[in-house]
């Protein structure tokens, strides 16, 4: 029996759960590395009831929300499939396929828009109505992560495009993640990230009151996370480059690049030594875990969704062991998750990567201040 049931919702509160017959959502990036692309919903309902049609079309949101509590999300209708029984004596059904807010950004164009140099989380909350930006006025709304500004400065511009696309460009400026969560896009910064204490629900091999137990696990090394000579190409300046040499001189060169809106040459510099220091070890792994909700201890599922799903903090410890090894912990960030929910069981799917990815040498920290662990930032 599922562990976790689900509440799908019109923007006018009218309840489609009873004739949900499958649900599949996907959300953030599967690595570090990745630019965003935005999530979807795609919904499968009977259709033997015409409100079912009548509350959903193009540009109306749904809302869909959990039990436990702590997964709250709002998505915007893009595409409707009918799909009618011959002769309408059986089961007809209607698949929405729906966008998160990040996805619908890349749908909004942005005419000769002016940004003022700023933060980037400052600069990412102009887009959204409240700031005055091109966004829509029912949403998504812009946030940052609470007491945090941007660590990295975005460069004045007059900017012309879609809004994900500038937000692509100031995510991988500032190098933290974006979450999607109810109505809003957060902009968590680094600085933010590195100040996180990874939630109480660990992930492991068996399942407990604090620990959520996998049944499947991929460990990714190398591929495009692998990365040792970096060219940083800031809006209005000159591209800069930065070189691991020992990490080329070991495996040979592995070359990546980025357009950011760094303000000047000295933090695009800055950038690109974080990027070859972070990414030039092959043996860097990442991972991606699926486990089933029965299969769960109800208290660490309780607690868990709360934790991750109802904050934005998206740290975690991670068990494995590798054939041979001993249990290994790790912290991790997660990236990106699927969820497959249907009336028997909901499958989750995360992409993990190593919290080292976004820590920088702060003193006297018990897991910040490790040197050859926490990269210097900049």
């Amino acid at each position: 029996m599922t562990a976790v049931t689900w509440e799908v919702q019109t923007e006018s509160g009218f309840s489609l759960t009873t004739y949900l017959l499958s649900m599949n959502i996907t959300q953030g990036r599967e690595q570090y590395i990745d630019t965003y692309s935005g999530g979807s919903a795609v919904l499968t309902f009977k259709n033997d009831n015409p409100y079912v049609t009548y509350y959903l079309t193009y540009g109306k949101y749904i809302s869909i929300s959990s039990t436990p509590t702590g997964f709250s999300q709002v998505f915007y209708v893009q595409n409707v499939e009918y799909n009618d029984y011959p002769g309408n004596t059986g089961l007809s059904t209607v698949t929405y396929t729906c966008v998160d807010g990040l996805t619908l950004s890349g749908r909004v164009y942005a005419d000769s828009y002016v940004l003022v140099q700023n933060d980037t989380v400052s600069q990412a909350k102009n887009f959204g109505q409240l700031g005055g930006g091109p966004l829509p006025v029912n949403g998504p709304f812009i946030f940052g992560a609470l007491g945090y500004n941007g660590s990295s400065i975005a460069s004045a511009t007059t900017y012309s495009g879609t809004v994900l696309n500038y937000f692509n460009f100031l995510s991988v400026t500032e190098r933290g993640y974006i979450v999607c969560r109810n109505v809003g896009i957060y902009f968590v910064p680094r600085s933010a990230i590195s100040s996180y204490a990874p939630i109480a629900t660990t992930f492991g091999r068996t399942t407990s009151a604090t620990q959520i137990a996998y049944q499947q696990l991929q460990r990714v090394a190398a591929n495009t996370q692998m990365n040792n000579v970096a060219t940083i190409s800031p809006n209005g300046l000159a591209s800069v480059t930065a070189t691991n040499t020992s990490s080329q001189t070991a495996y040979g060169s592995a070359f990546y690049t980025s357009a950011t809106v760094d303000y000047d040459i000295t933090q695009a510099t800055g950038n690109a030594n974080w990027i070859v220091n972070n990414f030039s070890d092959p043996t860097t792994e990442r991972y991606k875990i699926s486990f089933s909700d029965v299969a769960q201890n109800s208290t660490a599922l309780t607690s868990w969704f709360s934790q991750c799903w109802g904050t934005i903090n998206r740290t975690n410890t991670f068990y494995f062991q590798k054939p041979g090894g001993s249990l290994t912990s790790v912290s991790t960030v997660v990236e990106g998750f699927e969820i497959n929910a249907t009336p028997e069981q909901t499958i989750f799917t995360l992409n993990l990567s190593p919290l080292q990815y976004y820590q920088f040498f702060t003193l006297d920290s018990s897991t910040l201040g490790i040197l050859d662990t926490s990269r210097l930032g900049w």
